[in-house]
């Protein structure tokens, strides 16, 4: 597979973050340094900015990956963890289109990658440095994740909505960027709006109305307690 260079004036990342500073509902702060989100790495992209990502988490499908090796891959651990492959075209199909909007896209990835998201915490939690979750735009996928990571650590609602809506600020060059790596951007699909926070409460929802929280659906899911627990003191003080 080969990639494809991007102009000069877009090589570097669009929709990068540290989460580092959000607060959580007992009082502690989320540690600088710590967890990373973004668009897409791309090959010949400016150097990363301080903290480089040790572990890199990538949630791209296959067919979606343009490059045989990840552009991080001399410099972090690379896991790719596709996320939301139940979204596939039979299924996308069978449903009615007035149903296929972003909300319905969320609960499906919330209901169906229980294994994915418990996997996910496994590799944060052990992690020796810095991690950085991305998807294709840093946008959906990206931020269900960082959402659920985020409230798993005890991290306020508010403060994670108020993360995952900074999205919004980056649209025009992301979009910018992706089309210029060649992505197909569909100009009347949902991908190319912007994000909803309504969209993603209702996703937690479906996690927090779990016995035990959020928490409690990744421990019936296949995150051990002990998972649970690193992640929590890694990514708070």
């Amino acid at each position: 597979m080969t990639a494809t260079l991007l102009p000069a004036t877009l090589r570097t990342l669009a929709n990068l973050r540290d989460v580092g500073g959000l607060r959580t509902d007992d009082g502690r702060v989320v540690r600088s340094g710590v967890l990373l989100r973004s668009d897409a790495p791309q090959i010949g992209d400016a150097g990363f900015p301080a903290p480089h990502p040790s572990t890199v988490i990538d949630l791209r499908s296959a067919k979606e990956i343009d490059v045989a090796v990840h552009p991080l891959a001399a410099v972090a651990d690379v896991h790719h963890v596709a996320l939301g492959e139940s979204l596939h075209p039979e299924r996308v199909a069978a449903t009615p289109a007035a149903e296929r909007d972003l909300a319905w896209a969320y609960r499906l990835i919330v209901l169906e990658a229980t294994a994915e998201l418990a996997r996910i915490v496994r590799i944060v939690a052990s992690a020796r440095g810095p991690v950085l979750v991305h998807c294709a735009a840093g946008k959906d996928r990206t931020g269900i994740v960082v959402a659920v990571l985020l409230r798993a650590a005890g991290v306020r609602r508010d403060d994670v909505m108020a993360d995952y809506l900074r999205t919004n600020d980056n649209l025009e060059r992301l979009w910018a960027r992706l089309e210029a790596a060649g992505a197909h951007l569909p100009s009347n699909s949902d991908a190319l709006s912007g994000v909803d926070a309504r969209v993603l409460a209702a996703a937690l929802d479906e996690f927090e109305r779990h016995e035990g929280g959020i928490r409690g659906h990744l421990l019936a899911h296949g995150t051990s307690p002990a998972d649970l627990d690193t992640l929590v003191s890694g990514l708070v003080r």
